[in-house]
């Protein structure tokens, strides 16, 4: 499958589920204790929910260079803001803190187009259900039944967010309705 549009709707269709406070939850949760990278993490969901599919070695590629724009330029802006947390006095110091987190979500947003851009798009093979983002949670230590637990979590996310947002005899959304899945 192309990444045809892919692109161009990763970023919104990662606000539309990370607007859901389970996914954000969980999402912030991966972070904190596998050092899962939200944003390739999301990705990935949406890859797999799109069909899309990667061989190991390009899969690996992704993944370490994603690391590099994630170690020099996202962490080192979310440590700083994480670190002034309850530290900034009103006024100024609040102000600077806003800014970098704004920053943050920037660089972000570019991480993201740098993602979908360089995603490995892979002839189509066979390809079990959710295979880039159980790859992925596998690569960040992620317990077998805690991976079940979060695809299945993306997957009613995702299945509420097409079902509310898109009427019945809609053809086609950026999040896929026709390709239903479920948890491995």
């Amino acid at each position: 499958m192309q990444k045809t549009g892919f692109a161009a709707h990763v970023w919104p269709n990662m606000i539309l589920l990370y607007a859901d406070s389970r996914i954000a939850q969980l999402c912030l949760s991966l972070q904190d204790e596998f050092d899962a990278d939200v944003p390739v993490l999301l990705l990935l969901v949406l890859a797999d929910r799109r069909g899309m599919s990667c061989e190991d070695e390009a899969f690996h590629k992704f993944l370490a260079d994603a690391a590099t724009w994630r170690e020099l330029v996202v962490r080192p802006l979310r440590t700083l803001r994480r670190a002034m947390k309850g530290h900034c006095a009103p006024g100024a110091e609040t102000a600077l803190r806003e800014n970098i987190k704004r920053i943050e979500l920037q660089a972000e947003r570019v991480h993201v187009a740098r993602l979908a851009k360089a995603f490995p798009v892979s002839p189509a093979r066979e390809k079990r259900e959710h295979d880039l983002a159980d790859r992925y949670l596998i690569e960040r230590g992620v317990p077998s039944e805690q991976r079940r637990d979060c695809l299945s979590l993306f997957d009613a996310v995702i299945t509420r967010l097409v079902k509310t947002a898109y009427p019945p005899d809609h053809q086609h959304t950026n999040l896929d309705p026709a390709r239903k899945t479920t948890a491995s």
